[in-house]
């Protein structure tokens, strides 16, 4: 993990806001490798931070943006993605590709999971929510207008939202990446524990929370099956960043 990152991560466990001073010793702990002044230049200049008042670093405020935490929060809102409305009508897409376009076909496969739709049957997918943004950001080599279809609808065979659910999205997988990251979280060194410890901690953290961060589709309420244990999950990080913090903030 750069040294740039963990300061943004470290930053978002201990507040948002920091002393240029405070920073420097963040850097230390945080980091290996890299000048602080690069970074922190870098971070700024992506919309990361902002860096307030004049001078040397020593005598500026380091403040985390919105963008600064969802970078943290592994480029999600849980909280905001679980209070969402659902209208009740699904958005599907659908194409026909042939097997031998293969670069075409992962294309537009990653694009589908990157906007968390789900994969319902063979080259059908669904989401949710409004698809806009998901077709502002096609382009013509991710798709053929011929071959590609969007729709909107509502089941009409008697189908559960449950059902279409667990059809389209892998929730027992999931549970199983949920229950190991809960392990982890369980596993955090204690309070006592040197900044050491919690900083190799911290990376293995990380790396779960992400992963669990690209495998999760963050259903609106409503659509949520029983036994997620995503909100679970997300309030055992909390307490986990609030000790994680504690440590760093000493």
């Amino acid at each position: 993990m750069a040294g740039s990152i963990r300061v943004v991560l470290c930053l978002a466990a201990i507040g948002g806001e920091l002393s240029g001073m405070a920073v420097r010793s963040l850097w230390a702990n945080c980091s290996r490798q890299g000048r602080l002044g690069q970074s922190l230049k870098r971070l700024e200049e992506s919309g990361k931070i902002v860096l307030h008042g004049e001078g040397r670093i020593d005598q500026r405020v380091l403040h985390l943006t919105e963008e600064g935490r969802r970078e943290a929060q592994g480029g999600v809102d849980p909280p905001a993605l679980w209070s969402r409305s659902w209208d009740r009508r699904w958005r599907i897409v659908a194409f026909d590709i042939p097997e031998s376009a293969t670069a075409l076909r992962t294309r537009l496969r990653r694009r589908l999971h990157e906007f968390r739709f789900g994969w319902l049957q063979n080259s059908v997918w669904i989401s949710p929510d409004p698809i806009d943004d998901f077709r502002a950001k096609l382009n013509e080599k991710d798709a053929i207008p011929d071959s590609l279809t969007f729709l909107e609808a509502a089941p009409i065979g008697g189908e559960s939202s449950d059902a279409m659910v667990s059809a389209a999205w892998d929730f027992p997988a999931l549970a199983q990446s949920y229950t190991a990251y809960l392990d982890i979280l369980r596993l955090r060194p204690g309070r006592v524990r040197g900044i050491e410890s919690w900083t190799n901690w911290f990376q293995t953290e990380q790396r779960a929370w992400r992963q669990i961060a690209r495998l999760d589709p963050f259903l609106p309420h409503e659509l949520l099956p029983s036994g997620y244990l995503g909100q679970q999950a997300w309030a055992a990080r909390q307490e986990a960043m609030s000790d994680f913090g504690t440590i760093f903030a000493k």
